[in-house]
């Protein structure tokens, strides 16, 4: 069987054709964003027709799978299920980038953590059941995301900067990081040029300087690890996996080696039954493994 597999995000949309005997037969990046609240439908769909034309000439397809951002309530997937429709696509199957990936990472089923700009800890079990944890914003604590890495850097250089928090070297290399006079202006970041993901940028800062042993860098990087541990062990529990499942990763944040091992020895020690690996595939090819899962299924019943 093979399948078209899209990877919708804020910024651009990645497709693939991938075929279960074969692999991966195409790809394709568009640089436009697939989020519907951002673009309008109408560029949605421009991007979807222009997006699998190109990847799947000279091939074709049985099935479309498409994990998107912006996409968690019925009234947002109505919108992709008329998008799809006018296009002529017959069968396809949607989700949030966060299942895809999952997809991608353990095929389907086990638990996934994203860390990039937020975080989310996404599982699913062997009946279909999706369960998370985290993922709320940045206003919110999302442990283990670099706005929460970043931000919680800062809130320690400026209670050093008090007199009310330890010597840090992260108060230094956020003041040169950002290009500050003085870490009081920081502020700046936050209240007249707020750039979440600049402020994210900064992340790597606190794993560099807790490789160097700075205390307040190595105890950012323990509570949130920590914290996530929690996250994965609520889900886990959810998905009914009786500590015995496969967990992966994916996000900007595990380019650091660091942090990876880190999560690494905090998943070991927590989940002792549990499998760490290594994400086979992206949110693209996961999308086209979860049509199609989905094709099957629908298949089935009709037999």
């Amino acid at each position: 069987m093979r399948a078209v597999g899209i990877d919708g995000g804020g910024t651009h949309t990645r497709f693939v054709l991938y075929d279960e005997k074969d692999g991966i037969l195409n790809s394709v990046e568009i640089n436009s964003s697939s989020n519907y609240h951002l673009v309008g439908a109408k560029k949605v769909k421009e991007t979807f027709e222009e997006g699998i034309k190109r990847v799947s000439m000279g091939f074709g397809f049985d099935t479309v799978g498409a994990g998107l951002s912006g996409v968690d309530r019925p009234a947002d997937k109505k919108v992709m299920f008329e998008i799809f429709e006018e296009i002529g696509v017959k069968d396809f199957a949607i989700s949030n980038d966060g299942i895809t990936a999952l997809w991608g990472a353990t095929g389907g089923v086990g638990v996934l953590m994203i860390a990039g700009t937020g975080s989310l800890v996404i599982g699913r079990n062997s009946d279909g059941e999706v369960h998370r944890a985290g993922g709320w914003g940045y206003m919110f604590d999302e442990y283990c995301g670099g706005f929460w890495f970043s931000n919680r850097a800062a809130v320690a250089a400026l209670e050093n900067r008090d007199g009310i928090g330890p010597e840090t070297t992260l108060r230094q290399r956020l003041v040169e990081f950002y290009n500050l006079n003085s870490i009081e202006e920081i502020i700046y970041l936050y209240y007249s040029n707020f750039e979440k993901s600049k402020i994210a940028s900064a992340a790597k800062l606190v794993f560099e300087e807790a490789l160097k042993k700075d205390k307040v860098a190595v105890q950012i990087v323990k509570y949130g690890i920590e914290k996530s541990m929690k996250m994965i062990e609520a889900v886990e529990k959810r998905c009914g996996f009786a500590g015995n499942f496969a967990f992966s990763y994916t996000g900007g944040l595990f380019n650091s080696e660091y942090f990876l091992e880190k999560v690494k020895e905090g998943f070991r020690n927590s989940f002792p039954k549990g499998r760490f690996i290594i994400p086979k595939f992206g949110a693209d090819v996961g999308a086209a493994l979860m049509a199609i899962d989905s094709w099957r299924k629908k298949h089935e019943k009709v037999r």
